[in-house]
């Protein structure tokens, strides 16, 4: 009976081995599932950049080992998907090199760079961030392009040269701008667990390597190329207004066509270079001119028109005159009026709800002299009687329309 007793408890005893031996590496699949979920979990809850970098190195880690001890476990994919939604820019990669090895420099030498990245990122941006804030305009008033320019090239000039080669260099110590750069210099830079993480020691920059190492180059960029932009912007919008130009009072369109000019100059201090807006410029400054040959061989060949012939009244022209001059100098007691000539005869202007007249309009021509020496404009308009049933065609004059107009010499008004 004992020896029985003693057989079944080393089958027993056996058997709990045999088990405990075959289940172990199940058991530390399920741990390691269990790991890289809390890793997961504390990238997702901390504000600390270096921390969530470090978390999900180490989430990295544990999901590589996951699919190499089995490759079609369930849980596989939830932990892929979790990892990508907080390192969306994160591509599975191998554990990061001992930090002795890692990007071939010392744990001093890599904070110190990162220190002097995000310094460099900082003062890059303060100083552009007035006039170029993003990379598809510039923040600016016309007034302020001679400081946008100077700018510009004091960048190019200065702070080019210097950023790209620091660029350069950090690159090659610690790989390309993305999440794989932010991890090397991570594990170059641990915290001493001995401290606090509020002792100076452990005190890290809140902005990861690769988004100032991206800023500076994108920040370059925008001072680089939206000075281009902006010089083909400037040319766009003044094109636009030259289609206009031709239907513009003759006394305005040369202001208008200095304005047009002035803005394609503006534009070629952006753009020196730009032979699209060279030939612009060119196009408006020809049109200019033969704008001015026109306006000036317009005013030397306009005359005042004569009375309307066979004018058949009521009232004489003579005495029409007089009234429409009176009117006028009411009207506009500031201008010289010069001449007045009827051009047709009586027209209703208003009527009642029967169709009879409640007032009459005499067409005339007035040439008034106002603000230019030796010229005057001469204006088509229709001097009204008053208001009333069967008002006469008669004076007095009591209001007017006023048609087109146009200039000409006062020398050759008759």
């Amino acid at each position: 009976m004992p020896f029985q007793i003693q057989m079944s408890s080393i089958l027993v005893v056996a058997t709990l081995v045999m088990c405990t031996v075959l289940s172990s590496p199940a058991a530390d699949l399920r741990e390691t599932i269990r790991s890289a979920k809390a890793a997961l979990r504390a990238a997702e809850n901390t504000n600390d950049a270096q921390v969530k970098a470090t978390k999900l190195s180490e989430a990295r880690t544990l999901i590589d080992q996951i699919k190499a001890a089995e490759p079609g476990n369930s849980e596989l994919r939830t932990l892929e998907s979790k990892y990508r939604y907080l390192a969306p820019d994160a591509a599975p990669a191998a554990p990061a090199a001992p930090a002795a090895t890692v990007g071939g420099g010392s744990s001093p030498e890599a904070l110190k760079d990162w220190l002097a990245i995000v310094e460099m990122h900082t003062a890059l941006r303060q100083k552009t961030d007035r006039f170029f804030p993003n990379g598809a305009n510039i923040a600016y008033s016309p007034e302020q392009t001679g400081e946008v320019i100077a700018l510009a090239a004091d960048v190019m000039k200065n702070d080019r040269p210097r950023i790209l080669a620091f660029l350069k260099d950090f690159a090659g110590k610690y790989g390309q701008p993305d999440d794989a750069m932010d991890r090397k210099i991570i594990a170059l830079t641990p915290k001493d667990p001995k401290k606090g993480m509020y002792d100076e020691a452990n005190q890290r920059p809140d902005d990861l390597p690769s988004q100032c190492y991206r800023g500076l180059a994108d920040r370059l960029t925008w001072v680089q190329e939206n000075p281009a932009r902006e010089a083909k912007n400037i040319m766009r919008d003044a094109m636009l207004k030259l289609a206009d130009a031709e239907f513009i009072m003759d006394t305005h369109r040369d202001a208008q066509y200095q304005g047009i000019e002035a803005e394609l100059k503006r534009a070629l201090q952006f753009n020196p270079k730009d032979a699209e807006i060279s030939a612009a410029l060119a196009t408006v400054q020809a049109s200019r001119k033969r704008s001015a040959a026109d306006a000036k061989k317009a005013l030397e060949s306009a005359r005042f028109p004569a009375h309307a012939s066979g004018f058949a009244g009521p009232g004489s022209i003579p005495d029409l005159v007089a009234a429409v001059k009176k009117y006028y100098g009411g009207a506009y007691p500031k201008e010289r009026l010069l001449a007045v000539s009827v051009s047709g005869g009586w027209t209703v202007t208003k009527t009642n709800i029967f169709g009879q007249p409640m007032q009459w309009g005499l067409p005339v021509y007035c040439a008034a002299q106002q603000n230019e020496a030796g010229i005057c404009r001469v204006f088509k308009m229709t001097i009204l009687t008053g208001i009333g049933a069967g008002i006469a065609k008669a004076p007095p004059f009591t209001d007017h329309w006023t048609g087109d107009s146009y200039r000409m010499l006062v020398a050759n008004v008759k």
